[in-house]
């Protein structure tokens, strides 16, 4: 999974409509799952889309999932991997916000502990701050711990 966000370079080359989209979509941070389901794209097709829009220095990585084997050894540990992975999808749909339940999410001893948090975490969010960022972060959440 990747972040992205453009440039301030200006757009001065002619895009399709689904690259123009795609362009819009990225005004803010926002990854590449999200981007996928708000622009009703397949997920290869929209690859091919954004290595355009990054050729073209029209949008930047912001965050990228790591694949330094520096990662590896917290691989061996499925808690600390989910705990990770929540913390991105937080900081994915909520930004700085995202640091305010850190060490909520790293005080959970359990999968089960952290998933049924992150699903009240879910229902915080839809009734206090945005029904968008709610349902993206509960897809992430679903599929995080299927």
């Amino acid at each position: 999974m990747q972040v992205y966000k453009q440039t301030a370079k200006a757009l001065d080359v002619l895009l399709s409509r689904e690259q123009r989209l795609v362009y819009s979509l990225c005004r803010e941070e926002i990854s590449d799952v999200v981007l996928a389901q708000r622009a009703n794209l397949p997920l290869d097709f929209l690859q091919s889309i954004l290595i355009h829009l990054l050729e073209q220095n029209l949008i930047e990585v912001v965050v990228g999932t790591p694949n330094a084997p520096t990662a590896e050894p917290k691989a061996t540990d499925p808690l600390a991997t989910t705990k990770a992975q929540l913390m991105a999808a937080l900081e994915a749909e909520l930004g700085e916000k995202a640091k305010k339940y850190q060490a909520e999410v790293e005080g959970k001893q359990s999968l089960s502990e952290l998933e049924e948090w992150s699903l009240k975490l879910v229902l915080k969010l839809r009734l206090t701050i945005s029904q968008k960022a709610a349902d993206a972060l509960e897809a992430r959440v679903k599929a995080l711990f299927k």
